[in-house]
Order: structure tokens, then sequence, then C-alpha cells
């Protein structure tokens, strides 16, 4: 079975904390209600199965379809994971920091540039509306809700009503409680994730705000960056003169494994990033051009 349709079950498996996970192609959808599934584009079917029934169907049914709408162009025979943009280097890329962030024991790894939006590999499934100036919004959004003493995962998971109650036990006032409650809403509307999804790319988000955020030190723009922090340890380092490998951790790490895992894996990861081609815009967006790197002083 082709390697990639295995790592898409395993993806929808843990994310949906599923007894099993599978694609079936003809024959009637599943009646049992232990099982939840969408359609795929070519017809077949993609199952999540569970020891008991899941105490909200819908919820489990739309984090489903999102999953399967990240790995567009599966088919019953092959799977593929990294769907935007299309490039077999691009897809090459993020396997190998998929790879990376295994090895060093990082809950993602991405590559970013000096100045521009764009995402040029990850080791997430990719999701159009997610970008550099996405991810450092985020970041900020956690860090203004964590710093008043609220979890932020906790409260994406709330419905509105839940949700006000959950604030009003707080010591906000009721302009800080509406401010929190539209950056929740503006998260959702970029799509409902499961909570262990919404850790790891809030998480990586962070990672990316200290790298590229308003607050990003020096040290983060050059060379190599370690940053041990309860919120989010970051590793990132410098390659090609303008580009960054960040790793992401839910805390601190070890510095030695993601030092080695760095350094096997950057020159496979520079020539396939120096390999990709300019990105196809969406309708009504600029072309964005690989930036390349700039000559070394002499």
């Amino acid at each position: 079975m082709d390697p990639a349709l295995l790592r898409f079950l395993d993806l929808v498996q843990r994310e949906l904390s599923a007894d099993d996970a599978l694609i079936e192609l003809g024959g009637r959808p599943p009646a049992d209600p232990r099982a939840v599934w969408c359609a795929l584009p070519n017809g077949s079917r993609l199952v999540a199965r569970f020891a008991e029934p899941p105490g909200e169907p819908a919820r489990v049914a739309r984090q489903l379809e999102e999953l399967s709408a990240a790995f567009a162009g599966l088919s019953s025979e092959a799977a593929d994971q990294r769907p935007a943009h299309g490039s077999g280097s691009t897809h090459r890329l993020d396997d190998e920091l998929e790879g990376l962030a295994s090895r060093a024991g990082a809950l993602g790894a991405i590559v970013v540039d000096d100045t521009s939006p764009v995402i040029w590999g990850t080791s997430e499934p990719r999701r159009d509306e997610v970008d550099v100036d996405y991810a450092v919004l985020l970041a900020q959004w956690a860090d203004d809700v964590e710093r008043v003493g609220v979890n932020l995962i906790d409260l994406l998971e709330l419905d509105d009503a839940a949700l006000e109650q959950a604030l009003a036990t707080t010591s906000l006032g009721p302009g800080e409680r509406e401010a929190i409650a539209g950056h929740l809403q503006k998260i959702r509307e970029r799509g409902s994730r499961s909570p262990t999804a919404w850790r790891r790319q809030v998480a990586i988000a962070r990672a990316i705000d200290r790298v590229r955020g308003p607050a990003a030190s020096e040290a983060a723009a050059h060379g190599r960056f370690v940053s041990q922090h309860e919120q989010v340890g970051v590793y990132a380092r410098a390659f090609a003169n303008i580009y960054r490998l960040v790793l992401a951790y839910p805390g601190p790490f070890s510095e030695l494994q993601a030092e080695g895992a760095v350094q096997h894996a950057l020159p496979q990861i520079e020539r396939l990033v120096l390999a990709l081609p300019p990105i196809d815009p969406r309708p009504g967006a600029k072309i964005v051009r690989l930036p390349r790197p700039r000559p070394r002083p002499r």
C-alpha cells in the first residue's frame, strides 16, 4: 500500500482518537453508530471507527471532512497529503520536514523566509489560509487570552453560551471579554480542529512568531536560535541566507536531539527549498516569486 496513504490514515486515526481509519470503495455506507464517514471526490468513503459511538457525531464528521479536504487528490490507491501548490518538490520538502520533526521530537517543522508571508515547507497538512501573517496573529491572540489565566484550547471547544459563562468567571472587564470572544470567532472561522491539532497549531504559530513576529530578536533572524519556554520551545536555523528552518516544541526540549536531527536533514532541506517553483496565486492574489539567496558579502 502507498506509504502516503498509510500516513494519511494514521493521521485521521490519531487526530480523531479513533480505533481505526480506512477508505472504502463501493457498497453501502456504514450504518454502525460507532463509525463516522464522509465522501471523497473520487466516489470512495473515508471512514473512522470508534470503540463507542462518539458523543458529538456531527462535530466529529466536520473534523473528518476537514481532514479529507486537507488531502485533496486522495484516491482509492494513493493519498496526496500535500495538495497546496501541487509541486513534486513541495511534496518532497514537506515529507522531509515531517521526518525531521519526528526525529527531533518536535511538534512540527516549517520553513519560512526573511520577509514574505509564505510558509515554504511544513510537516503539517497544508491549509491555504495558514501563512506567516496568520501564524503571528494566532500567537498574539493565544498570548492575549492566556495572559489572563485562560487556556485558549479549552475556550475553542466551548459553544457561545459556555464561552460567555467561562469568561464571566475571570477578572476581565466587559470590553476585554468581548475582545477575546472576537479573537476566538476569527480563529473558528478558519475551520475547526481537534484539541490535539489546535495545541500543535498554536505551538507552531508561536514558534513562527518568535522568529518572524514583531518581538523577534536579532538572533532569531540570523544563524542559530534556541528558546526554552514553558509555553513553547523553539529551535531555528538560518540557511541559504534568507530562509529559516523552525522546529516547534510544547515546552523545554532536548537541544542536543534537535541539533543532531537538523544537522543531518538540513543539506537535503536546503536543496529542496532552492528547487521550489514560484507559488501559483489563488484567484485575486498576486503570484509569489521564490526568493533566492542573496550573495554573501566578500
